[in-house]
């Protein structure tokens, strides 16, 4: 995998091979492995205690102002989640930015946490891992004992009431206005534990007096695992309702390209 970047009429033009296996976000970060001894969820009240602190007090009026004045964000009706308070969900995102992807889904609710489950390369990042798990980073692993701890935490932040925050699309790639192809797997959590499901899109559109966009965020849903299915079949038909939403969201509202994405000729299509 590659990427060429270069400007053509102002424009920025990425290259890409594959739409699911290409990164472009500009990050070359070695991934150390959770230790075994990881914590998940932290219960000692003062851990607990710094925490609330930290993440009302203080980070989330640093979420609001960067998201206003540096992504210039906004939702459109994110009223449609009010009912959630009582239940906790899940939220699918569409991966398109640095900032916007973190701070956005902890916006919805000025009084109730927001848990995003990022790649391991997250907390592999010297000197803030703490700040990450105290901000509600949950780091996906491979290994298999570390599998059950965070399906456990996962199940005890829905239990709490928590929003739980998604990116399928894995990968970012700045201000795309697709969507891009994505599978079920992480559809498996809302159908195993029986939780309601919501799709963040972000949509790009013109400003008047600058050539970067204007964030507006659509939210779609709730869509909930169907009783007459299994696991598995649940995944995928939350999957379809969640993928269709955002691609429905992008084609009417995602109306300004400010990266041009293009795709690099295939061997077989440099020879025709």
């Amino acid at each position: 995998m590659g990427m060429d970047v270069m400007k053509k009429n102002k424009q920025k033009i990425i290259y890409y091979n594959d739409l699911k296996s290409d990164d472009f976000s500009g990050t070359n970060i070695k991934v150390i492995p959770l230790k075994d001894n990881y914590k998940y969820i932290h219960k000692n009240i003062l851990w607990v205690s710094l925490a609330a602190i930290f993440y009302f007090i203080i980070a989330k009026p640093i979420f609001y102002l960067i998201s206003k004045l540096v992504c210039h964000q906004k939702f459109a009706n994110k009223k449609i989640m009010k009912q959630t308070k009582k239940t906790g969900a899940i939220l699918y995102g569409n991966h398109t930015t640095k900032l916007a992807d973190a701070f956005v889904p902890n916006l919805i609710f000025r009084w109730k946490r927001n848990y995003v489950i990022s790649s391991p390369e997250t907390m592999s990042i010297k000197g803030i891992k703490l700040i990450l798990e105290m901000l509600g980073v949950l780091p996906l692993t491979d290994k298999l004992s570390m599998k059950k701890k965070f399906l456990k935490a996962l199940r005890y932040r829905l239990n709490q009431k928590a929003l739980i925050t998604i990116y399928p699309e894995a990968h970012i790639w700045p201000f795309y206005t697709k969507i891009r192809p994505f599978d079920d797997t992480s559809f498996k959590y809302a159908a195993l534990f029986d939780k309601p499901v919501y799709a963040l899109t972000n949509c790009y559109q013109k400003r008047k007096f600058s050539a970067k966009p204007k964030i507006i965020t659509y939210i779609d849903g709730p869509y909930y695992p169907n009783p007459e299915l299994n696991t598995n079949e649940n995944a995928a038909y939350l999957r379809d309702n969640v993928y269709k939403a955002m691609v429905d969201r992008a084609e009417k509202y995602s109306t300004y390209e400010y990266i041009k994405y293009v795709q690099r000729d295939t061997p077989s299509d440099a020879n025709k």
